[in-house]
């Protein structure tokens, strides 16, 4: 604890993106028989969670009927299971965040029980997972380091940004993750009501304006995921051992030979993965000829496969550029804080979540230049940051798994010149001028990852070494990847009219 933070540095600001915990497969293809009866605490906060913003129907009503103007329209696309009539806020394609239990199936109510789980569920383990991530942010940072007060009181919003996407399992995940970091005072879980979203401002965004998803609004990057080709990814001989030990297994061989042969978005292995990985994540036994190490095996496929794009300066740029945008410039302006006490343009097109819906923020309710940010997202989205930041992990992340940017300042130790800090390159993006004596280090999962910008002699903090980068050589590791949106619109191409897909 004191080799990593050492009393000469002072933590000015944490910016967590944290995967969503344990879930349901997206589709049970292997299994189909299998029951999934995981769900009954997480149904529960569910329901009181589509109750306080004014979503709950119940199982005995139908869906609201999608918003005919949404579908199709020239401007975005839409589908039936992403524009309701409520709101227009796009959630997941699961229908279990307006009801508990799927309409599509016809037995589901029937035979629907308050543990039952749907497909891209979140579960009661899931919500445990994250309860302990909480509890371990709560450890560090508010008891430990004291970057943040042990309870959020009423002025949350002037010291913390909560971000979630869209998608139900990850805001119940944002749920257990602050209900862990901030516990009810007789250390209950506190409800996922109105009085949490009054306390605890979440921000999310419509599918068109999240960046946390990659850009698949850009033609030129959203292409390199279209109709990935099993026989193509083959040709690498450690794939094709990998495929060929799939078929030839006697329980899912066949069933797992027809997911793979057909062409896929982003990954023909993963959604092998998928299935397999969330059976032994809720402990349960794996196909009785099927290894834990050749599931892990596939994930290694599937993380090469979807990860591919993101190997390059371009694709990093045009995918995650806008992201990494915005954690640049919270984290820039944390060094300035008395030029700049409200966040700045990074937190345009967030919606709020409050007490009988979802709107836009009034200016009262901006959030103040955070000492602490929680981004609730997904395996995709960390991901590519962390092979951008250096990581060289070809294992697909776990459930759960964190990506950390902390930013430091020592004005103690000797840093570099001034001469040497202006003639590094700058995201073309940045107007507003950077503090002195201010250092990045990024965590995987609580490993540190070493920029390989920030290598350099006088890149790095003097005494920490390499794992600290100067914030100055963050900024120019950042520079090539980050555009302007005039950049954007030229290297994204025209999204033909045609075009469309279905993650």
């Amino acid at each position: 604890m004191n080799q990593r933070y050492p009393a000469y540095l002072q933590l000015v600001q944490a910016q967590v993106f944290f995967r969503h915990g344990e879930r349901t497969p997206m589709k049970a293809r292997l299994t189909k028989d299998e029951k999934w009866l995981h769900c009954e605490r997480a149904n529960y906060l569910q329901s009181e969670f589509v109750k306080a913003i004014g979503r709950f129907v119940p199982l005995s009503e139908e869906m609201p009927v999608p918003h005919p103007e949404r579908i199709g329209s020239d401007s975005q696309k839409y589908t039936s299971k992403t524009a309701t009539l409520k709101s227009g806020i796009e959630y997941e394609p699961a229908k279990w965040i307006l009801r508990l239990g799927s309409k599509s199936a016809p037995t589901a109510v029937a035979n629907w029980t308050p543990a039952s789980c749907s497909m891209g569920q979140l579960t009661d383990v899931g919500l445990d997972t994250l309860h302990r991530t909480g509890t371990h942010l709560r450890s560090l940072y508010a008891d430990r380091l004291k970057l943040v007060p042990r309870e959020a009181g009423d002025s949350a919003r002037d010291w913390l940004y909560v971000r979630s996407t869209d998608y139900s399992r990850v805001l119940q995940s944002t749920h257990a993750l602050l209900a862990g970091m901030f516990p009810s005072r007789d250390g209950s879980w506190p409800a996922f009501n109105k009085d949490f979203l009054r306390k605890f401002p979440i921000h999310t965004r419509m599918h068109n304006s999240e960046t946390m998803h990659g850009n698949f609004g850009c033609f030129e990057f959203i292409k390199q995921f279209m109709d990935i080709s099993c026989k193509d990814a083959r040709q690498l001989k450690w794939i094709d051992d990998v495929y060929q030990q799939t078929v030839q297994l006697a329980s899912i061989g066949d069933s797992a030979r027809r997911m793979m042969d057909q062409p896929n978005f982003g990954s023909n292995f993963h959604i092998v993965y998928d299935e397999l990985i969330s059976l032994a994540a809720h402990g349960r036994p794996l196909p009785a000829d099927v290894e834990h190490d050749h599931v892990t095996n596939l994930g290694r496929v599937g993380h090469h496969q979807w990860m591919h794009p993101v190997h390059s300066t371009t694709g990093q740029r045009l995918g995650f550029g806008r992201l990494l945008n915005d954690i640049m410039q919270t984290m820039v302006q944390a060094t300035t804080p008395a030029s700049m006490a409200r966040i700045g343009a990074q937190h345009e097109g967030d919606l709020l979540l409050v007490p009988g819906g979802v709107r836009a923020p009034t200016a009262a309710e901006t959030p103040g230049v955070p000492r602490l940010a929680l981004y609730g997202c997904h395996d995709v989205t960390i991901a590519p940051l962390a092979i951008m930041m250096g990581s060289v992990d070809p294992n697909w992340l776990p459930f759960a798994s964190m990506l950390t940017f902390e930013l430091f300042k020592d004005s103690a130790t000797p840093a570099p010149q001034p001469a040497q800090r202006n003639a590094l390159p700058k995201p073309s993006t940045l107007t507003q001028p950077v503090g002195e004596d201010h250092y990045v280090r990024v965590l995987l999962n609580d490993e540190v990852l070493t920029l390989p910008t920030c290598q350099a002699h006088g890149k790095h903090h003097s005494r920490m070494g390499p794992s600290l980068c100067t914030l100055d050589a963050f900024l120019e590791h950042v520079a090539p990847i980050i555009a302007t949106e005039e950049e954007y619109a030229k290297d994204c191409g025209t999204m033909p009219a045609t075009f469309d897909y279905e993650e």
